[in-house]
This record gives C-alpha cells, sequence and structure tokens, in this order.
C-alpha cells in the first residue's frame, strides 16, 4: 500500500505539533507544507537520496524517513530549530532504502542491439 501527499502533509504536521488524533490542522499551515513536497522531492532526486516520482504515491518503506525529513525542512517556519542530525538520519535512511531497491529476481539479459558484432565466430 501507499501513501498520499495527504497522508504526508498530515503526519509532518503531526510532528511538529503533536496533534491529538482527529484533531484538524490550520489550512495556512497545511497549504505551507503541501507547497513545500515537490521542491523537497526534486531536491532529493536531484542530489541522488531517493526518487519518488509521484508525492500521490509514496511507498511505505519510505514514508516515514520522508516524514522526519520534511519535519527538519518545514520545522523553523513553525518555531522549531532544525535539528541537523536527525535531518542527516533522515537522509541517510532514505539513501539506504534508495540503494536497497526491489530488485524483480530474473536473470539479467544482454540487448542484442548493444552488442558488436564480430566476424570471426562471434555474436552475430
Amino acid at each position: 500500500m501507499s501513501q498520499t501527499k495527504a497522508d504526508l502533509v498530515r503526519e509532518v504536521l503531526g510532528e511538529l505539533f503533536s496533534l491529538a488524533s482527529g484533531q484538524v490542522p490550520d489550512a495556512e499551515d497545511t497549504a505551507f507544507v503541501e507547497q513545500r513536497i515537490d521542491p523537497v522531492l526534486a531536491a532529493l532526486a536531484k542530489r541522488n537520496i531517493i526518487y519518488i516520482p509521484d508525492a500521490e504515491e509514496i511507498d511505505d518503506e519510505v514514508f516515514d524517513a520522508l516524514v522526519a525529513y520534511l519535519a527538519q525542512i518545514c520545522g523553523p517556519k513553525f518555531g522549531r530549530p532544525r535539528d541537523l542530525v536527525a535531518k542527516q538520519l533522515a537522509e541517510a535512511e532514505l539513501r539506504t532504502i534508495q540503494r536497497i531497491g526491489s530488485g524483480t529476481g530474473r536473470m539479467l539479459r544482454i540487448e542484442r542491439a548493444l552488442v558488436p558484432r564480430r566476424r570471426h565466430g562471434g555474436i552475430v
């Protein structure tokens, strides 16, 4: 199952404000966090930390680390000082998840078009 951008916003605000169950965050706060998501995802991809192609489909294994990272990015706006150690830990976890990936388990093949032709008993 995957998480959505709305789930991400709700969890980040919950992290920043310790929202009680069922408590609705302020619309302005929600808008601020929501507008930060796409630039943060683009920066994470550009820095080769992790690539998340769609903010509406965030994999569960990435979600908690992304919440922690975004909480550090958005924290100063809400009067919470940025904790660089927590930010670096979240980055490291995201890098690890990206590196591990999810392979298919299939045998790798060489595309014949990429193999140079050989004349003497090689691949033709």
